[in-house]
């Protein structure tokens, strides 16, 4: 068989929330917390971070072209079936770009290709990967690194000649905080590791009106980025969001971060209410290489990466090929986060906010002040509205 090399989810944004949206919303499953949990198992002692919105936008394009048992894996996988109508935002903030690469003169089947550009917008890009597979790579390399603003200068190291399809999305996303931290109250502390180990680093510190809950086991905190319905309504919670997440239980992160699912996930969001919260959190930066195969077979869906039971009838005509079929040869994701004072990007602060003060209103009433410090291991989540775009832990400060 020869291959689809590279379903690939190349995914950037400094701190990023990247937006796909559907007309008709692919719906949010448990595959969120199941891709991660099986990504941060097998790096237990490292920073991860993976875009499951990104990986499931692919995965639903290359159910369109799989058929049989390659196709209900996947399905079963991404825990849908509908066929749904995918958006690509571009703009200054936000810039998403989906393309396909393929095979000049090969046999794709049209209506696989039509469902590409109307359902997902994607672009298709002709390239010659059987004689010229390293100007293919030249190509592809730069449209990584232009839809990613140099962020990800590359994607692939090489490209094979038996390559025939290259499926590619990629996502930018930069914006400053609501209320942005100040430089003058970052400090250096000490981070606590999970073996108990103390790591130097550099923690940003704000007291102000935030989002807040709390259970048994979680404390959590939602820090807004601005947009046009944000600044309008004047609102402390608006579209795009990250959420903190930090176990009460200091000495059982492993367990608590295994634990956590999507239900859970949601009751703290419908719980949320307005509180004065003192928030310490280290500034962050995060480089990501994903392998996805592993975790994808792991999940229940070895068929899409087998040279001998893949099924992609519905992407080509092999019978006018010497190609027995395509199978997935690569999955990858690359993906880079960076959380400072500013917010998600080291440029200019564009927005000011004092501190809100602990007494408010006419009578004078004292407000309880809730904490959030997280000198220790902490799961967060890039949201747009109710969607989950970004799923990460930081566990590993670098020595200051």
């Amino acid at each position: 068989m020869k291959k689809i090399t590279c379903l690939a989810a190349l995914v950037l944004g400094t701190i990023g929330t990247t937006a796909l949206f559907a007309d008709e919303q692919a719906p949010q499953t448990e595959f969120v917390f199941n891709l991660y949990r099986t990504i941060a198992k097998s790096q237990p002692d490292e920073n991860v971070m993976v875009s499951p919105y990104g990986v499931q936008q692919l995965l639903d394009l290359a159910r369109h072209g799989a058929a049989g048992n390659t196709r209900t894996e996947i399905e079963q996988v991404i825990d849908y079936k509908k066929s749904v109508k995918w958006q690509t935002p571009a703009g200054d903030t936000l810039s998403v770009a989906t393309a396909l690469w393929t095979q000049q003169g090969y046999p794709f089947l049209t209506e696989f290709l039509q469902t590409a550009q109307e359902k997902f917008e994607a672009s298709i890009e002709q390239a010659d990967f059987a004689k010229n597979p390293d100007a293919a790579l030249e190509r592809l390399n730069a449209w990584c690194a232009e839809k990613t603003k140099e962020k990800i200068p590359k994607i692939l190291d090489e490209i094979g000649t038996d390559t025939r399809l290259i499926m590619v999305n990629a996502i930018h996303f930069v914006a400053q905080w609501v209320i942005p931290f100040g430089e003058h109250m970052t400090r250096s502390d000490m981070f606590i590791l999970q073996n108990g180990e103390e790591v130097e680093t550099r923690f940003m510190t704000d007291f102000s009106l935030r989002y807040y809950a709390e259970n048994d086991e979680t404390l959590f905190v939602a820090l807004p980025y601005p947009s046009e319905w944000c600044e309008e309504s004047k609102e402390i919670s608006c579209d795009y969001n990250m959420l903190l997440l930090l176990p009460k239980n200091a000495a059982n992160f492993a367990q608590w971060e295994s634990e956590m699912t999507l239900e859970k996930l949601e009751a703290l969001t419908e719980s949320m209410y307005e509180a004065d919260v003192f928030l310490r959190m280290p500034r962050f930066e995060i480089k990501s290489d994903i392998d996805l195969i592993p975790p994808l077979e792991q999940l229940g869906m070895p068929k899409a990466f087998s040279s001998k039971e893949a099924d992609f009838s519905n992407i080509a005509d092999f019978l006018k090929t010497d190609d027995p079929g395509l199978f997935v040869s690569k999955a990858l994701q690359k993906m880079y986060i960076k959380v400072d004072e500013e917010g998600t990007k080291a440029t200019a602060v564009t927005l000011i906010a004092d501190p809100i003060s602990p007494w408010r209103g006419d009578d004078k009433e004292e407000i309880k002040i809730r904490e959030f410090i997280a000198k220790r291991p902490f799961l967060f989540a890039i949201m747009k509205d109710d969607t989950i775009l970004f799923l990460g832990r930081f566990v590993k400060p670098d020595a200051e």
